[in-house]
């Protein structure tokens, strides 16, 4: 699974140059931390009620997000949760750098992390997935 996973990030950085706002990697990856995630249960903790065992990630209501995802990224990938997952965990980062440097919509935006809530590692992952689908259906529109 990891030479599957290696592979696939060349190909993403090969195509990244050509498509600059290229999502499906993104996608890919976070959907395969979601699956390997949900069996875990520090990342199905709640952060109102176990917050002292429970990883709990920045989450934007806003329209900039941009910023707290970078930083609850850097959070997980600094985690015990992702030991086994870094490398996927780091590939997400260099996508949304990648985004935000090529100015692609929601990743556009420039303004520090306005964070009004919190979740655990799934909501998260939910979160950052949901946008990284929207901006692939804002590239095919």
């Amino acid at each position: 699974m990891l030479l599957a996973v290696v592979l696939a990030s060349a190909l993403f950085l090969c195509s990244s140059a050509s498509q600059g706002c290229f999502t499906y990697m993104g996608i890919k990856n976070i959907v395969y931390l979601i699956d390997n995630l949900q069996k875990d249960t520090s990342s199905n903790c709640s952060c109102s009620t176990d917050a002292a065992d429970c990883l709990c990630l920045p989450i934007s209501s806003g329209n900039c997000s941009t910023a707290c995802f970078q930083e609850g990224l850097s959070q997980l990938s600094n985690s015990t949760v992702s030991t086994r997952f870094r490398l996927t965990v780091n590939q997400v980062k260099r996508i949304v750098v990648t985004l935000k440097s090529n100015k692609c919509g929601s990743f556009a935006c420039e303004q520090p992390c306005n964070q009004t809530t919190t979740g655990n590692t799934l909501t998260f992952l939910k979160t950052l997935l949901e946008s990284f689908q929207n901006e692939n259906m804002r590239g095919k529109v």
